[in-house]
């Protein structure tokens, strides 16, 4: 019967995931200390990683965890630290965020900062004066790594720059001229990646889809039965293009009118966003105005790719481009996850078995939007969010064992109404 053909892949599904969670973050486990660069158009940001016990034989603070702790700490790197530009200029170096941190091996002190140059000096062509553990300790090291380069090499893997040592506390660095063609390309790549891995922004989207293909009832306070596909279609083209209106235009203007709102309570108002969603998946709270409601959650959403433009100092102007690049990034991977994610969609609601679907789908949706709102609400881990961020890892197989099940459940119910019509 088609319920245990839905069954088995159901189980099948969960069982794949269970054994494909593996592994935490990667993190800093070595001795020494390691900066880690990304190079913007006009500026760029450092994590800075510090073994906790050498910074505490460096500086002789206290290493306790308290923020007049991490306090200490961030003005001791600021008079251990200068850039300078190749005409002798000093560039601005400007903390964003200082703590100790353990997330692998043994805890270390954390930074990250933004690095400014002067006007009119290049942003991938400096000398670096580190004098940090390294004034102290003789047998330290400190290695500078390029992790993100927009205009330049970018790929998976980092790229080492060079190294500090007592010996030579100095490092020039010559990132070369910035290509603009490389850094629309590379804006592109890194607009899709960050798109495939905001779970968040996808499961917000493909929960809106869920109700498409079904009308509503007659007191249209529940969902009834399915709609002509070329209706169920045209809806969702209206949402995506909706919610693209939506980010898009927070993604531009934010820059352009340098609107800097916190990142938490973005990242609250998109988890809100989702539980929305799939209340409305569940039951109809705003039948007919879903591309509406696309548009200003599409805002929201917008503010936290802008938020990411702004980490890597995409500003506007001579910025535009890249900007625009990132946002084009951005709806191809949308755009090719709304396709696979369809013919599924599409198929499950030719059965008889479709509110299995939009039932279990919103269920998901307003869970994983619960588990993020108590994790992005309380800035602490949550091992639930933790879990159903490692499963939509894996959303290729999802996609993937979700048609299969569709096509096997819309065979099953062509073979059982053959036989209902033989038997007639």
């Amino acid at each position: 019967m088609a319920e245990r053909h839905v069954a088995r892949m159901i189980a099948l599904l969960l069982t794949l995931f269970a054994l494909m969670l593996s592994g935490a973050a990667a993190a800093h486990v070595t001795p020494n200390s390691e900066v880690q660069i990304d190079f913007g158009p006009s500026e760029a940001r450092a994590d800075i990683i510090v073994p906790l016990g050498d910074y505490a034989a460096a500086s002789g603070n206290s290493v306790a965890w308290t923020p007049q702790n991490y306090a200490k700490a961030q003005d001791w790197l600021k008079q251990h630290i200068a850039i300078r530009s190749p005409d002798g200029r000093a560039w601005t170096i400007e903390f964003l965020n200082t703590e100790f941190a353990q997330i692998a091996g043994p805890p270390d002190l954390h930074a990250v900062a933004r690095l400014v140059p002067p006007a009119g000096a290049p942003v991938r062509q400096f000398t670096v004066d580190w004098r940090a553990v390294v004034d102290v300790n003789p047998a330290h090291f400190v290695l500078f790594v390029a992790k993100r380069d927009l205009y330049g090499r970018y790929g998976d893997e980092r790229e080492i720059i060079g190294a500090v040592r007592s010996d030579r506390m100095r490092l020039a660095v010559d990132r070369g001229h910035p290509s603009a063609m490389t850094g629309f390309a590379n804006a592109v790549r890194l607009g899709g990646e960050h798109i495939a891995e905001g779970h968040d922004h996808l499961l917000f989207l493909l929960a809106l889809f869920l109700p498409m293909p079904l009308v509503l009832s007659a007191n249209r306070k529940r969902w009834g039965g399915p709609r002509p596909p070329k209706d169920a279609l045209w809806g969702m083209t209206k949402i995506i293009t909706s919610f693209t209106i939506g980010h898009s235009l927070t993604l531009i203007a934010a820059p352009l009118l340098g609107l800097h709102l916190p990142a938490q309570p973005v990242e609250v108002a998109i988890a809100i966003s989702i539980l929305v969603s799939a209340i409305h998946a569940w039951r109809p709270i705003f039948p007919g105005r879903e591309p509406l409601i696309a548009v200003v959650f599409g805002l929201i959403h917008g503010l936290a790719f802008a938020t990411l433009v702004g980490d890597l100092g995409l500003g506007v102007n001579r910025e535009i481009v890249s900007i625009l690049g990132f946002n084009i990034g951005i709806e191809i991977v949308q755009l090719g996850v709304v396709l696979a994610f369809l013919p599924a969609l599409m198929i499950f609601a030719r059965t008889r078995h479709y509110d299995w679907l939009r039932l279990g789908g919103a269920a998901f949706a307003g869970f994983a939007a619960i588990c993020w709102m108590i994790e992005r609400i309380f800035a602490t881990e949550n091992p639930l969010a933790a879990f159903i961020d490692a499963l939509l890892n894996h959303s290729p197989l999802l996609v993937a064992l979700l048609t299969v099940a569709a096509v096997v459940t819309w065979l099953a119910d062509r073979r059982k109404d053959r036989a209902a019509a033989v038997a007639a």
